[in-house]
């Protein structure tokens, strides 16, 4: 079980992953979501950092999540399977919480691109999710994922080299920094659409952790 810490520092088928040329395809991709409440506090500790939105496209709270697995264009057609798969696993997970602490880049500090938080509490669950979703994506023809499965939360993501040297600092200030814990109660089905502001995310389902709780 997580403990409660107030925040600051301490020590379907191929043809679904693509889709034929004149099917209609989404970007698509898996979720943890986040309460308001610890993306607004992780917004207002990003504020804090004095890194410009030119330097470095920041997330919004409203944003915020922890990718569980990215499909890309995925048909249409394919959809209806995956909220199948995700709610048949998801039933087979009972809740747990989370913590997001820990400021990092990938893929270094010489050349970061990506600016996270990172995930503590109990990762060994996300990770167990991730591993049945990737098991049943593959059995549905999506290729496997080449990386492996880290769970973090994306804060940003670096637009000039001018913002290395800063981001360097950052990392080494907020490496302990506490955000908060969360509980983790669903997995979401999300579409990504791209938009020169950032990207724009809808939800297109929702799948409860179903599992009784051990007596």
């Amino acid at each position: 079980m997580v403990s409660k810490m107030r925040p600051g520092f301490k020590d379907e088928s191929l043809a679904g992953a693509g889709g034929a040329p004149d099917e209609q395809t989404r970007r698509i991709f898996f979720a943890i979501d986040l309460p308001d409440e610890l993306t607004t506090r992780a917004e207002n500790v990003i504020s804090g950092f004095g890194v410009p939105s030119g330097q470095v496209r920041w997330a919004r709270a409203g944003n915020m999540h922890i990718t569980m697995r990215f499909l890309g264009d995925v048909s249409e057609k394919a959809i209806p399977g995956l909220c199948d798969a995700a709610g048949q696993i998801a039933a087979t997970f009972r809740p747990f919480r989370i913590t997001v602490e820990g400021l990092g880049v990938f893929p270094n500090q010489e050349r970061p691109r990506v600016v996270w938080f990172g995930v503590g509490g109990d990762v060994e669950n996300l990770k167990n999710i991730e591993t049945a979703l990737s098991a049943r994506l593959e059995g549905m023809g999506f290729p496997p994922e080449e990386r492996a499965f880290s769970a973090h939360l994306t804060i940003g993501r670096v637009k000039s080299d001018n913002a290395r040297g800063k981001i360097a600092r950052l990392v080494r200030q907020y490496r302990r920094y506490y955000i908060g814990d969360a509980p983790v109660t669903e997995i979401a089905l999300y579409e990504s659409k791209l938009n020169p502001q950032g990207s724009i995310y809808t939800k297109l389902g929702s799948f409860k952790l179903l599992k009784a709780a051990k007596p």
